[in-house]
This record gives structure tokens, sequence and C-alpha cells, in this order.
């Protein structure tokens, strides 16, 4: 009958001494990473599932195993070579390796196993312990106070009894702690929050890197103006190439820290002009003879002309002060706070039995540097240091966002220039387009169908021949299932007839017509082979024309998503902002998406062009690739 508050002082201990193989447990993920062994860095995993199954069975919480399966081992491809991402290899050692740590460090589980091994000792090991502490603490009155029977006696029975009746709350307790980090992951106010604080540490370092890079680029800013000095002006070229490649990879790097997004400002390169009769080219009233020395002389003047050298020029020069200023609040205060009060006051607690020391001023080692430190008395340490450390974390996120709006004001394009690229590319489309003379007219009615088509209804039917293709790889090891996807196959191929007729009707479809963009693209998510994550905002609906672009634009993009981008989920976010809509879809596959080396995003950015609209890709190798629509329209009430 009591058998669970008898033995609950005695399993905390046991998950007591289990938690402390945290420390084993992240010396080996470092040491791991360090020498790139993979065995050593997924290791902790095998101490801890115990610790999950421990927990689960004595603090009446269900911790199932979170991580994901293991990457398949690599398959060598028809010239025997072996293939991870863009790079090949003669054996399937290295891409097994590589696929492994990407395996381990994509995980969500992996961030949340090293956040539960640096807390857990203070928190979750505190909760497991406090049963017998508090059976411990009851006995110790007897021994120290002998003689006063009549007060130690029933306050060391009321502490043990406390310790054993309320041990299996406080292991219940311990459990749903636990449970939080050790968990699958579900949403929950304590999860965000920690996500958020990790966040924030994350923004920290990269305001470090931020602040580190002022050195490259104040050397840049340097050399481009001893560049446009007489004696070294036939350079200067070649370093505003050199210099616009840095600003390019900050323009990246900054897109994704931030999620801000800044365009290229540059025009195309100059073309060299044909030659004249007699061999030479002629640039302004100056004749070359060799094509080298003409094209330098064009790069000379559009460099010269172009308003993005000279911006690029000032924010080199200007970035460095801006960068450190931003970096310099949140960067101090979490290192001074980090590793001056709380990796300090560790080091304190490690040694509190060996030296005898009341604050850090006799711990010389330690406080070095930091005279601060020695007015601190030591219990306050930890204290004052998490304060700290989570202001300055909280602090970088805002910042960092901060710099990359700053950075965007010299390092985007102005208006003119996107006015002048939109031109363009209604040139660009109007080219494509053929005149619409009444003879002409049902021809390009017909491109117009066969586009609609194309983006919408074959996308439904090509959905519907993948849950097809699952209904056969299922049929025989697991047919209940297959049959739950037979019935569903069988509304989709319903609904993608019924979408098919109103299209031949009207082109159109009903749910769009109906029900505004926003429910249409709800509809999408749900009819995908592929769980898709909605964020939609949108106050009003835009003009028909617009909805129905940007619909079947949709529409491609996520069936290019569960055809080509071998991805596990997708985000979608609509909203419109500025007299714009603008449609982003991401997803986590492997990246390396081209509009120019497919017809599918060719046709969507040709479909919004007739618009005024854009498409940029963002897809670096080993993803995520981000899909940017953006519509110039406004929206109804």
């Amino acid at each position: 009958m009591f058998g669970r508050q008898l033995w609950a002082p005695l399993r905390g201990l046991a998950l007591f001494g289990l938690g402390l193989t945290a420390g084993p447990m992240l010396a080996a993920v470092g040491l791991g990473t360090l020498f790139g062994i993979l065995a050593l860095a997924q290791w902790y995993r095998v101490p801890l599932n115990a610790y999950r199954a421990f927990t689960s069975r004595w603090c009446g919480v269900d911790l199932p195993v979170p991580y994901q399966p293991p990457p398949p081992p690599p398959a060598p491809e028809s010239d025997g070579w072996y293939r991870h991402k863009r790079r090949l290899y003669p054996t399937p050692k290295k891409p097994s390796c590589e696929r492994g740590w990407d395996w381990l460090v994509k995980d969500p589980a992996t961030s949340r196993d090293i956040l539960w091994m640096l807390i857990n000792p203070w928190v979750g090991s505190a909760l497991a312990l406090l049963p017998l502490t508090l059976v411990v603490v009851g006995a110790t009155p007897l021994w120290f106070w002998p003689g006063h029977a009549a007060i130690t006696v029933p306050l060391a029975v009321a502490t043990a009894l406390a310790g054993f009746g309320f041990g299996p709350a406080l292991l219940q307790l311990h459990g749903r702690w636990t449970s939080r980090l050790l968990a699958s992951a579900t949403d929950s106010g304590i999860r965000r929050a920690l996500i958020r604080v990790g966040r924030g540490g994350l923004a920290t370092w990269r305001l470090v890197l931020t602040a580190g890079l002022a050195v490259a680029e104040l050397a840049a800013a340097l050399t481009h103006v001893l560049a446009m000095l007489p004696i070294l002006l036939w350079a200067w070229p070649t370093v505003v190439a050199a210099g616009r490649q840095l600003t390019s990879w900050r323009r990246q790097q900054i897109q994704e820290w931030t999620g801000i997004r800044i365009d290229r400002p540059y025009p195309p390169d100059p073309a060299l002009p044909p030659p004249r009769s007699d061999g030479t080219y002629r640039i302004g009233r100056t004749l070359y003879r060799t094509p080298e020395t003409a094209l330098r002389s064009l790069r000379y003047r559009q460099h010269g002309r172009d308003p993005a050298t000279w911006r690029d020029l000032l924010w080199l020069l200007l970035d460095p002060v801006v960068g450190v200023l931003l970096a310099a609040v949140p960067v101090v205060v979490t290192g001074y706070c980090f590793f001056g009060l709380i990796w300090s006051w560790s080091w304190a607690l490690l040694l509190q039995p060996f030296v005898d020391f009341e604050t850090f001023d006799s711990r010389t080692l330690l406080a070095h540097g930091i005279p601060v430190l020695g007015d601190q008395p030591l219990v306050a340490a930890p204290l004052t240091g998490v304060i700290g450390t989570l202001t300055g974390s909280l602090l970088a996120g805002p910042l960092l966002r901060l710099h990359g709006l700053w950075s965007r004001l010299l390092l985007g394009p102005t208006k003119s220039v996107l006015l002048s690229r939109r031109a363009g590319r209604l040139i660009e489309i109007r080219t494509e387009i053929p005149e619409e003379t009444p003879e002409k007219i049902p021809s390009a009615e017909l491109r117009r169908i066969e586009r609609d088509l194309h983006d919408g209804a074959q996308a439904q039917w090509v959905a519907m021949g993948m849950k097809l293709g699952t209904i056969e790889a299922l049929i025989e090891r697991d047919p209940a299932s297959a049959k739950l996807m037979v019935g569903t196959a069988k509304e989709a191929s319903a609904k993608a007839l019924i979408e098919l007729r109103r299209l031949i009707r009207g082109i159109n479809p009903p749910v769009l017509a109906e029900r505004g963009l926003a429910d249409a693209i709800r509809g999408l998510a749900l009819d995908s082979p592929l769980p898709v994550t909605l964020r939609i905002d949108l106050p009003g609906r835009p003009e028909r024309p617009v909805e129905a672009a940007a619909y079947f634009a949709v529409t491609e993009l996520l069936t290019n998503v569960s055809k080509h981008a071998d991805a596990a989920r997708v985000r979608l976010a609509v909203r419109h902002t500025a007299r714009l809509l603008r449609i982003t879809v991401t997803d986590n596959g492997p990246g390396g998406a081209d509009p120019a080396k497919g017809s599918g995003l060719r046709g969507v950015q040709r479909r919004l062009a007739t618009f005024g609209g854009s498409l940029a890709v963002h897809s670096p190798s080993g993803g995520p690739t981000t899909v940017t629509l953006e519509i110039p329209c406004v929206l109804s009430s």
C-alpha cells in the first residue's frame, strides 16, 4: 500500500545519480564533434534512453524515444561512385559519415538533449534528490540535539514523513520537468521559452561573428580607396569585383541569420560591342585594339556610374563601427555573466570541499582580469549570472535584426533600380507573349488555359498518383493502412474530377471564387502529401486575376516540393504588406533548386510577371529551399 512512498527516496537517489552522467554525456558530444567521431558524439543517447526508461517507469510520465530514424546506407550510382549532396566519393564510408552527421545535427531532439544536459543538474536532479534529502534532514536533529527530545523527535518524524509522503509527488514533478525536454517535441510555454533563449544565444554568437568580420570589411574598404589612386587605377575593376563578392556573401549571410532579404543591386555585366571594320572596338570616343582593353574600359564606366559601387563602399566603411556598437552590449553582458559569474561559480562549487574561500577574491586564477568579481558574494553569483545571461541573449535577436535592416539600407537596390528591373521584366514577358491580334487571340487563350490546367488540375492528379504509390507500398505489409489510403485516394480522385469539370467550365477553382485565396490555400495544404505549416494574414481579398495567379503559383510550388525536393515538411506563409502580396514557401529538402533548370518555376515566373510580380529562389546546397512570390496588389475589404 505504501510501496511507492517507501521507494520514492531511493528512486530519487538513483535518478540523481543517473542525472550526474550529463557531464560525461556533454563531454562525449564535445569531443566527438571536435575530432569528428560520430559514434562518440551520439553515444550519449544510450545512457539518456536508459534515463528516459527509468523516469517513465518511476515518475508516471510517457517518455518515448524521440529520435528520427537513421539514414539508409548510401547506394552506388551507375558509375560506381557514391554521392552525397553535390560531391562524389569512391567508397561509401565518407558519404555515410556525412549523412550521419546531418541526421544527428538536424534532429530537433539533439538540441533538446544538449539543453537538458546543461540545465538538468541544477533543476531536475534537485527535484529527484529532494525526498531523500528530507528523510536525511529529518534524522539529523536526533544526532545534533539529543537533549531536546520534545522538540527534535516530532520535528524529525514530520520531516522524514514529509520525505516519504511527498516523494511520489516530487518524482512526478521531476518527470513532468524531464518530459519538457526529453519527450517528443510538443508546443508548450516552457518549450517556447527555451527555444527563445537558445535562439538568443545563437544570435549572440552571430553578433560576435559580425563584429569579427569588421576587420575584413575595413580591409576591403581601404583597398577600394587605395585602388582609386591614379597609380593603382588599373586594378580598380578587379578590386570592385572582389568587394562585390564580399558584400554579396554578407547579403546572403544576413538573410540566413535574420530573414531580411537583400537583393543584389548590380546591373548585368556590360556586353562588348561588335568590332569595327578595322578590327577596333569603340567605347565612347575611344578606339581599342583588343577586346580585353575595351571590356576593361566598359567596366570602368559601369562601376563608376553605378550607385551600388559607392553605396557598397560606404557600407564597408561604416559597418565595422555599426556592427561593433550593436554587438557590444549583448556580447559583453552575456560573456561577463556566463563565463565570469556562472562558469566561475560552478568551479567554485566544485572546489569548495578542497579550498576554503568566501568570495571570488580568493580565486585569482578564475577572477583574473575581472576585479568586479571580488565584490560579488558567492551566493549571489549564479543568480546575477543567469539574469544577465538571459538579458544579453534576449537583446541579441532584435539587435541582430537591426543590423540587417541597417545593411539593407545601403546594400539593397534603390527604388529607381527596382522600377527599372520591373520594367525590364514586363518588357521580357511582352516579348514572350505575341500581340493579341484578332487571329491570335484564340491561341493566346489556349495557352493560358493550358497553363491553368497544368498548374491546377494536373497537380492534383499527380498528388493522387503519389497516394496510389503509397498504397501499393503498404498493401502487403500494412493492409489496414492501405485500405484507409484507398478511401483517401477515392475522395481525392472525386475532388480532382470535380475540380477538372469546374476548370473546364470557368478555368477558375470554385473554392477560390467562393471563399477567397486564404481558404483556397488551406485546401491545397490539406491535399498536399507532405505536412504543411500555414501562416496566413490576409485582411481582405486581392483582385480575381491576382488571386488566380497566386493560387496556381502555390499549387505549382507545392507540387514541385512533393515531386522533386525530397523534403519532409513545408512551411507556407501568406501576408499583405505595403501594397504587396508576399507568399513564402520553405521546405527542408537538400536544396539546389534553380529556376533556369526547370520549366515549372519559369512558368510561375512568367505568370507573376504579367502582374508586375516577381519570384525569388534561395536554395543553398544542403537546404533549406525558400521561394518567395511578390505581387503588387490592393485588398478589398
